[in-house]
């Protein structure tokens, strides 16, 4: 099982944890140090830029998986959180429709009247299953943001 992770950025090179080890594509290794990556024949650490593209991280643990998908994400910071405003949006504008439909059920008092209680218990029903299935668009939503990417 390969458990090596491409890297095509040296800007994400130098965002990985010390004692990272990379192979880049011209087969020069290096390990990644406080101030740099240490390379065999080199006295002193070399910059990312060093390495020619794209480079390969050598047996990373998920944790730094993660790290190199998540800066690799073709998602940035905007277009995240436009996307969480819109889903922030989405469920407000439910909450506010299903507290208008049962505002219509109230008298003057904001009470619900015995004869609308029927009305009222059903509507509350559906409101419930709108509400589990919104959360679960949600989840999907948020689950498809945060899932592991591979880079470009």
């Amino acid at each position: 099982m390969n458990t090596n992770t491409l890297v095509h950025s040296p800007a994400i090179l130098g965002e990985l944890p010390e004692g990272t080890v990379i192979r880049d594509a011209d087969g020069d290794t290096g390990t990644k140090a406080g101030d740099g990556f240490a390379v065999v024949g080199w006295r002193y650490p070399l910059a990312p830029e060093w390495f020619a593209m794209p480079a390969t991280v050598v047996g990373p643990p998920p944790a730094t998986v993660q790290l190199i998908a998540d800066l690799s994400s073709p998602l940035t910071l905007p277009v995240l959180l436009a996307e969480l405003r819109s889903i922030a949006a989405d469920l407000n504008y439910l909450i506010e429709r299903q507290e208008s439909e049962l505002g219509e059920l109230r008298d003057g008092c904001d009470d619900v009247p015995a004869g609308k209680l029927a009305d009222w218990d059903e509507l509350k029903a559906d409101h419930h299953e709108e509400g589990s299935a919104a959360l679960g668009r949600v989840l999907l939503r948020l689950g498809e943001l945060t899932s592991t990417r591979s880079g470009p």
